[in-house]
């Protein structure tokens, strides 16, 4: 299944006009779109986290369920790629990638795609979320402004830097969180990293990419002091430790409500 729809943003103060591309049953779009999307999509990677074969494409984006791709003049801008997982019965929703170009960071169009790649799943189980029943989200993140966006809108956070002390804690995950957590790092590529309960702090996972551990110059720091303090004591920010989060959230009928009020202005 294939869509697409228009969507404009302020970049430096000027507006961008982005187009959206929504894939459904990746697993069966046509080789010749599916080669188009992979040089794109390979352009996109090189652009955020470096070089990565064909195969890793073939397997973990075109192996989803869903995948949203942002254009600018048919340049591919951002992508972000959703799984339906079953963890201890539950349907989870993980999020496998979000990746935005370098140049156009910082516009809100992170946790917009975010959103619109849920959007369809939100509708789906519409009648259950009425009945107070979240959608359960997974995702891994370095990125303290990403969780910091989520955890404005979700009805449920974990780790949530809003609710950590004067000095930056916060409580061990609950039981549930904890185990589905350790479940999704099980069944992951590399099972063997250390993941912290306290946080849910993921150690290890860019030993063959140190590129990409954030360093005191290019840390995505917070406008927030608390959000920051989080990030100093959960992910070492400045210190150069290959540190990330495994986050859970749950997404409501508010969730939405606060997305569509507030999603430009984190």
């Amino acid at each position: 299944m294939f869509s697409i729809s228009h969507h404009s943003f302020n970049f430096n103060n000027r507006e961008l006009k982005v187009a959206l591309e929504r894939y459904s049953n990746l697993k069966k779009i046509d080789i010749d779109r599916q080669k188009t999307l992979s040089q794109g999509i390979s352009v996109l990677l090189i652009n955020c986290w470096g070089e990565f074969p064909e195969k890793f494409i073939e397997e973990h984006i075109f192996g989803s369920n869903t995948m949203i791709v942002a254009r600018i003049d048919n340049e591919c801008i951002g992508l972000c790629v959703l799984s339906i997982k079953n963890i201890f019965g539950k349907e989870v929703h993980y999020i496998e990638f979000l990746l935005i170009n370098k140049k156009y960071q910082k516009c809100g169009l992170g946790t917009f795609l975010s959103f619109m790649t849920i959007r369809q799943e939100i509708l789906r189980k519409s009648l259950s979320i009425l009945r107070g029943k979240p959608l359960e989200i997974f995702f891994i993140t370095p990125n303290i402004r990403v969780l910091s966006s989520v955890a404005k809108i979700a009805s449920f956070t974990y780790p949530d830097p809003y609710l950590s002390d004067q000095e930056g804690n916060i409580g061990l995950a609950d039981d549930e969180t904890w185990a589905m957590a350790s479940e999704i790092l099980k069944n992951s590529d590399a099972p063997n990293r250390e993941l912290n309960r306290n946080g849910l702090v993921l150690s290890g996972s860019y030993v063959a990419l140190p590129w990409l551990i954030y360093n005191n110059d290019n840390a995505p720091w917070h406008s927030n002091d608390v959000v920051n303090r989080f990030a100093r004591k959960y992910l070492k920010y400045g210190t150069n430790e290959d540190k990330e989060f495994i986050v859970r959230a749950h997404i409501n009928l508010f969730s939405l409500l606060k997305y569509l009020l507030f999603y430009r202005s984190i």
